[in-house]
């Protein structure tokens, strides 16, 4: 009677050990699962995240570039405006003194 139940609790005991071994294997397999997921969406993340900075950088670059371009324009519009309100007499006085620059002996 003692060998019958030291018989049972051994296989009880064995059961459980495959039990055990086999919900390890299990949850390995799921642990390595989720952690090639995570891996996976951290790659996707970081792609999207670089993309959208280089965006950024291009909208920041490009917003910069149509500053200047518009202070450019609008400095040459005021220099031509200038050069619109002179008088004959005014450009025939730059144009020689260009004349005399260029032309030595003049």
């Amino acid at each position: 009677m003692e060998q019958e139940i030291l018989n049972t609790v051994f296989e009880v005991e064995r059961e459980i050990r495959e039990m055990v071994a086999a919900e390890q294997l299990r949850a390995d397999g799921e642990l390595a699962a989720l952690r090639r997921e995570c891996t996976d969406l951290a790659a996707g993340e970081e792609v999207r995240l670089q993309e959208e900075l280089a965006a950024g950088v291009a909208a920041v670059e490009t917003g910069e570039a149509r500053r200047q371009a518009d202070a450019a324009v609008t400095e040459a519009e005021a220099r031509a405006g200038r050069l619109a309100r002179l008088g004959d007499d005014q450009l025939t006085g730059f144009v020689q003194q260009g004349i005399r620059t260029i032309l030595p002996g003049e």
